[in-house]
């Protein structure tokens, strides 16, 4: 069975084969394929990627933002490039801060 690859799958690709200046975010309505596109992307990047959800972590829980990216540093160390993809991250109150700090 193909899948189907929307469009903007091929720029995101070639936006991540630049080099790196800045993050890339995606955000649109609920349930228009967010998260299905995010998931070809780490396709698209074989194993050097990795997928965590906020949708099951306790709520204010800062932390977990600053473990996820430390293990995806650890790993981009190792193996040169890693994607990390942090779905449903608006859920965490004070993520942008965060993420900025790393």
């Amino acid at each position: 069975m193909a899948t189907y690859n929307r469009p903007i799958l091929s720029k995101l690709v070639q936006r991540l084969a630049e080099p790196r200046r800045f993050l890339q975010v995606m955000a649109g309505p609920r349930q228009v394929g967010k998260t299905t596109l995010a998931r070809q992307l780490m396709d698209s990047f074989g194993t050097d990627s990795s997928y965590a959800s906020a949708d099951s972590i306790a709520p204010n829980d800062r932390i977990w933002i600053e473990q996820q990216w430390e293990a995806a540093r650890l790993r981009c160390r190792q193996t040169g490039r890693w994607l990390l993809v942090l779905d449903e991250v608006q859920k965490v109150p004070g993520w942008s801060e965060m993420v900025k700090r790393l």
